[in-house]
């Protein structure tokens, strides 16, 4: 139900009508923070690695030097690791990725111009999706399911985090550096999650005109 209302808001974000509104695209390499999730044989973390952003933006501005944006945007965070059996010398490959559906909703701060730095900050609502846990050993692979719930060593599914962003806009293209921390549901200290935090690097492409 509140992930329906949330989708339900963006739409309607997205489907507000101005005239220097404009709607646009993004996408880009997404970084996870520290190390998470277990090595296959349990002695060590996996480091993060990059994963990958895709998706949509709505610009609507406020007054000369405020925007407001919403976005909708698909994220994959991917966790790897490779291990050496001292043994057989075969490496022992594990990964965990996990697909979010994150909705930042963020005050834009910018000079004014068409050109230049901006700044923005707001709330994060990110829903897991999906994930998969898996180790690759000498020619065989094992696939499990990383489960979203409230029981005993699931991630909840919804996330409440906060945005900061920073970037500058070329015109209708944009490059912006975005830190999403996660505030709700993050993990105890025996426990990983993929909830806690990513940095995405994202170029964007606005149709129409802004400010």
């Amino acid at each position: 139900m509140k992930k329906s209302a949330l989708l339900w808001l963006a739409m309607a974000m997205f489907s507000i009508g101005q005239a220097n509104a404009q709607f646009g695209i993004q996408a880009g390499p997404v970084g996870i923070l520290g190390e998470a999730f277990p090595t296959a044989d349990g002695l060590d973390k996996l480091g993060g690695a990059l994963g990958f952003t895709a998706g949509l933006l709505y610009n609507y501005p406020l007054n000369e030097k405020i925007n407001l944006q919403p976005a909708l945007n698909f994220v994959k965070k991917s966790w790897r690791d490779e291990l050496e059996n001292l043994s057989t010398g075969d490496l022992e490959k594990t990964s965990v990725n996990i697909n979010y559906l994150e909705i930042p909703v963020q005050l834009v701060f910018h000079g004014g111009n068409e050109k230049g730095f901006f700044v923005g900050i707001g709330p994060s609502f990110n829903f897991g999706l999906s994930g998969k846990r898996k180790v690759e050993f000498n020619g065989s692979s094992t696939t499990s399911d990383y489960a979203f719930g409230s029981g005993v060593g699931e991630e909840a599914p919804f996330t409440l985090a906060i945005n900061a962003m920073v970037g500058y806009s070329f015109g209708n293209f944009n490059i912006n550096l975005n830190f999403n921390q996660g505030l709700t549901n993050q993990p105890s200290d025996n426990q990983d999650q993929g909830n806690v935090n990513h940095l995405a690097l994202r170029l964007a492409y606005l149709f129409g005109t802004g400010n």
